[in-house]
């Protein structure tokens, strides 16, 4: 070959060469200009990883200079920081290959700013010639979700201890209930027994000082079915037996049940009953209580000679039970009192009327049961009215 022919095909090599310098030179002007508009730092490096060039934010972020990192290899900038042999293997094994890295996370104590926690991402581009490098600082979202799931983990522990007195406090009441019953009915039985004269004769003065404590038993029972009722309920042992029941007369059955009751304060049930049949699909002895308890507390809280009124009627797929009294009312500062339990609200009244604050709270639990509803509209001294909102259902 002769010296012409190799001189021109020098040229022709160097021409290639300055003509693909000037290329990558005009992209990396292009990359440079780009890098600038990213707020997170962002390095440029070249295939043998040293740095080309970085962005502004780049040199504010890790507080260094452009002297100190241009021309350099990414594992000589700073203090080594970024050595490790993690990187060194993504970037000089794996990077060539895949062409793209993700979310590879590097924590160093970096020299001005501290400890800090780096996210980062390459992409190799220009047939291998350029890699580009977005860093992103995750110090403190990761320290936010390490806080938030050990907080997590302390309401858990804190939940799980508190269901488990919860389940200690329910299954005392539970146990110490049925232990009261026992021996308490027992008495009921006896001082029944001895007024009706089983024991022999006796005197008036004696009959009244029995019939004081068969009252005071019964109210002892009363309070004893209470915590029962409530200690099931808030274990989830409380299981529907669900048939299809006539309103009206679950309503009428709760009035005669109570009438002794109504009779003994003078007061008067006017029930207005709906004009068609009403009928649900409920547990019936459960609601039938339900309505007795809310009667129950109408009467008691309200004079001698009121009137209490209930209607029924339809409203959409449900059934509105509206039971109203005329008596002492409600404070609105008080209404949230209402369902809680062992509650009881402080009126003129409340001091006369014996309650163990349950009746409420565990009726608007079997309300919920049934996917029923109740509300209170009180005011104080124009009285009360609460409404049942119940699901009709499927009725077959």
């Amino acid at each position: 070959m002769s010296q012409t022919s190799k001189e021109k095909r020098l040229q022709h090599k160097f021409l290639n060469q300055d003509i693909r310098l000037r290329a990558l030179k005009k992209q990396l002007v292009y990359y440079k200009e780009i890098t600038e508009t990213v707020r997170e730092p962002f390095l440029i490096l070249n295939n043998n990883l040293e740095v080309v060039t970085a962005n502004n934010s780049f040199y504010k972020k890790f507080k260094v200079k452009r002297n100190e990192t241009e021309g350099r290899k990414i594992y000589d900038l700073g203090n080594s920081q970024w050595d490790s042999l993690d990187l060194r293997t993504l970037l000089e094994n794996i990077l060539p290959t895949k062409r793209i890295l993700n979310n590879y996370s590097i924590t160093h104590n970096f020299p001005n700013i501290g400890t800090r926690t780096i996210l980062l991402n390459a992409r190799q581009i220009d047939s291998k010639q350029l890699i580009l490098l977005a860093m992103e600082d995750v110090t403190d979202q990761w320290k936010l979700k390490e806080d938030m799931a050990e907080m997590t983990e302390s309401l858990i522990e804190q939940r799980d201890r508190l269901q488990g007195l919860n389940n200690s406090k329910d299954e005392f009441i539970s146990l110490a209930s049925h232990q009261l019953r026992t021996p308490a009915t027992a008495v009921k039985q006896y001082t029944g027994m001895l007024i009706h004269g089983y024991g022999g004769k006796l005197t008036k003065k004696q009959l009244v000082m029995l019939g004081v404590a068969y009252k005071n038993n019964e109210r002892q029972l009363e309070i004893v079915e209470d915590l029962l009722r409530v200690a099931q309920v808030d274990a989830g042992k409380v299981y529907l037996d669900k048939t299809v029941c006539d309103i009206e007369k679950l309503i009428s059955d709760a009035i005669d049940n109570q009438s002794l009751l109504f009779e003994s304060r003078k007061q008067k049930i006017i029930f207005q009953k709906p004009n068609s049949p009403m009928k649900a699909t409920i547990d019936i002895n459960l609601i039938l209580m339900v309505i007795e308890n809310i009667l129950d507390n109408a009467a008691q809280y309200s004079k001698e000679g009121d009137d209490i009124n209930i209607t029924v009627k339809k409203a959409g797929p449900n059934i509105a039970i509206t039971i109203k009294d005329e008596g002492v009312g409600i404070a609105k500062k008080d209404m949230t009192k209402l369902f809680k339990k062992f509650s009881r609200v402080d009126n003129p009244m409340s001091a006369s009327v014996k309650g163990t604050g349950l009746s409420l709270y565990w009726a608007k639990k079997v309300l919920k049961l049934h996917n029923a509803k109740i509300k209170v509209y009180s005011e104080e001294k124009k009285g009360t009215k609460f409404e049942i909102i119940l699901p009709i259902n499927d009725i077959h």
